[in-house]
């Protein structure tokens, strides 16, 4: 559950310091567009993976035909993020750049935190000083839009692998909506808005746009949003701890939770050892490995957790590539100093447009895996969803790819075939000075069939409620543990 309103905080960080944004003349739009389009076009592998190339020049093209005259620089970082979502790569991002910490300090926001589901958004936090709302009532409209309007809306600036959504709604789950809902939709200063309680009454009512100051000293403030801050406590708490093991004598299960790949190598495969040795020793059958919200990390640890299962050599990514090789573009890359010294000891020259990567200790997800003879034999269940990303979400598709296990939940939000790294360009728009992360790096995953532009999809469907947010016997496992 991504509720935690330190969110916003975290996402203040990503952007620049502040200062004023004058007007646009479209001469400089159309230069830091260009400036922009040269790199993706020279750098990045996944462009022309879920676009042909003649309908991503369509976009691009369009889009320049739309800087004809002056914008605020909010309707052309609009341009800029609609392009970047436009890619296909949860790893490429956009950002205002100079002045978002002003904006954040300044801007009046929407004040509830909502939790997007199929169908359906909940208000998760009640940032007001009023009590007639509560966390699970659903909200319908803002300012006369329907919210699933608004989602729609919302969806063609947020980056995510290929054609998938429910990422998005995950995204959209946090204190993000509210920030990008003041980018992308409008700059309200109230906000006419409609709520179903869970009782069924409807509210009709206009409340304040609100600061953040504000905004957070209102909901700690507010005793309705109690039993949301208590699981927040919880949650973080449970968090601080990449790997966890529950044990269900009786169900002869057990419940593997790995909330990260993203934590100190030794230390993880020590304690993934131990646990295995723990489960053998108690003659686990049927193992659940909750992969929920797992937001990826590094792709080598996935592959040693991938080892305890497979039953012939493989590895988990096939093989990597990047369009380039030169010094250039790997100036700008997010790559250690090592690499760019002694670039070709990592990655072979270029040849026939791409250069792979080589087996090295950047790139230790090529190795070939050996099936271990401790192996788990039992059942193996995945929990998945919108928020399973990157090295979590490449594990669950090669698991479900060998056949190894039953994947139950949500969509993830990396792609089943493959996709792009955290390695890439990090490049400021030389008049804007909007920022912008962009892929470098392709891995092709040991997968076969799938949808090349969908993530991995469960074989089980099953979406968490919002009040199973709060339910201390986690009905997915129940659910998980009753499948045949």
């Amino acid at each position: 559950m991504r509720t935690v309103l330190i969110a916003l905080l975290l996402l203040i960080g990503l952007f620049g310091r502040a200062q004023s944004k004058p007007m646009l003349e479209p001469a400089a739009m159309r230069e830091d567009f260009a400036y922009l389009r040269h790199y993706l076009e020279a750098t990045h592998p996944m462009l022309y993976i879920h676009h042909t190339p003649e309908a991503m020049k369509i976009i691009m093209d369009s889009l320049v035909a739309t800087m004809d005259k002056p914008l605020p620089f909010l309707g052309f970082y609009k341009k800029i993020a609609y392009l970047i979502a436009q890619v296909g790569c949860e790893h490429t991002s956009c950002g205002y750049g100079e002045g978002f910490d002003k904006l954040m300090h300044s801007a009046r926001f929407f004040p509830y935190q909502l939790y997007f589901l199929p169908g359906k958004v909940h208000i998760v936090v009640n940032l007001t000083l009023q009590e007639d709302i509560r966390p699970g009532d659903e909200l319908l409209s803002i300012n006369n839009y329907t919210i699933d309007s608004i989602r729609r809306v919302l969806y063609q600036y947020i980056p995510a692998d290929g054609h998938i959504t429910e990422a998005k709604d995950n995204q959209l789950s946090a204190m993000a909506f509210n920030i990008w809902y003041y980018l992308f939709v409008e700059q309200a200063k109230q906000f006419k808005i409609v709520v179903r309680t869970r009782e069924g009454q409807l509210i009709n009512k206009t409340v304040d746009a609100v600061t953040l100051k504000k905004l957070n000293a209102q909901a700690v403030k507010n005793p309705v949003n109690k039993p949301v801050f208590d699981l927040v406590k919880q949650l973080q708490a449970w968090r601080k701890e990449p790997l966890h093991l529950e044990l269900l004598p009786e169900e002869k299960a057990a419940v593997l939770s790995v909330l990260s790949f993203a934590t100190d190598m030794n230390s993880f495969r020590s304690k993934l050892d131990s646990f295995f040795k723990v489960m053998a020793a108690g003659k686990t059958e049927k193992l659940i490995i909750e992969l929920a919200n797992n937001g990826g990390g590094e792709v080598e640890l996935a592959a040693d957790l991938l080892n305890y299962f497979i039953t012939e050599p493989t590895s988990i990514v096939e093989y990597s590539y990047l369009l380039t090789d030169s010094d250039e573009y790997l100036k700008l890359a997010s790559i250690p100093d090592e690499i760019r010294q002694s670039k070709y000891d990592y990655i072979e020259p270029l040849k026939e447009g791409k250069s792979y990567t080589k087996l090295s200790k950047y790139a230790g997800e090529l190795k070939m895996l050996q099936p271990r003879a401790d192996r788990f034999t039992g059942k193996v269940y995945l929990f998945v969803n919108g928020g399973t990303s990157s090295a979590a979400s490449t594990f669950a598709a090669v698991m479900k790819s060998l056949g190894l296990a039953t994947v139950v939940g949500q969509e993830t939000i990396g792609t089943y075939a493959g996709g792009g790294t955290v390695i890439g360009l990090d490049l400021t728009l030389p008049n804007s000075k909007i920022t912008a992360h962009t892929g470098l790096l392709y891995q092709r995953f040991r997968t076969s069939g799938g949808l090349p532009h969908r993530g991995v999809i469960p074989d089980v469907p099953y979406v968490v409620s919002f009040d199973e947010l709060f339910a201390a016997d986690k009905p997915w496992q129940k659910f998980i543990l009753g499948l045949k």
